[in-house]
This record gives C-alpha cells, structure tokens and sequence, in this order.
C-alpha cells in the first residue's frame, strides 16, 4: 500500500525541497513513491533531472530515517550497492544528499 503524505515522517521536509510542480500528484514529496514510480517506468524524478535544488533548502536536517515505515519495503527494492551507507533504503536521506551535494552518479535507483 502507497505510503500517505501523514504516513511520511520526512513529509514536511521533502515539501520544501521538491522541484516537481505537480503538488496534486499523491506521490509528490514522498520521495520513496516517487522514486519507485519513476524508476518502474524507467524515467527520473524531477530532482535527479539536474533541477536546480533552491539553496534555502541545503540546511534542512538529515530526515527523521529511523522512524521510516518504508525501511523494510526498500530495502528489497533499492539497487544501490553501498549497504553500509546511512542512508541506505532510506530515500528521503539519500535524494537529499545526492541532490543537494551534486553527488553524483545520482542516486542508483534512477
């Protein structure tokens, strides 16, 4: 079942950071749905497109990860290698550090 906007407990700091301009989409700022949406239909989100992330956004805390209901489920769905990263299987974290550093490759979902 898609996680809710009240269900993502990184919601209100992913809303201030989010460049996709369809805020009625269910999946917008839920960085888990949103990437899992896209990287099925084998497309990138909005801020792995080389957006432009605002710069009043680059001091937001690291996310609430540990209280993530989605950890497990992405934990069976994330490609990247790195399993000994913090932010491993916890999108939210790892979209806020690739994209707000210019880490790259991007994350490797997308």
């Amino acid at each position: 079942m898609p996680t809710t906007r009240e269900q993502c407990v990184n919601y209100e700091i992913n809303v201030q950071q989010c460049p996709c301009p369809n805020e009625d989409c269910e999946r917008h700022a839920i960085c888990c749905e949103c990437m899992q949406h896209h990287a099925s239909r084998r497309e990138q989100t909005m801020c792995m497109r080389e957006a432009e992330r605002p710069p009043e956004t680059r001091s937001l805390p690291i996310g609430a990860n540990a209280d993530c209901v989605n950890r497990e489920r992405n934990e069976d769905l994330c490609p990247c290698g790195e399993t000994s990263c913090t932010r491993h299987a916890l999108c939210c974290d790892c979209v806020r550090f690739h994209w707000g550093h210019r880490v790259w490759p991007k994350v490797a979902c997308m």
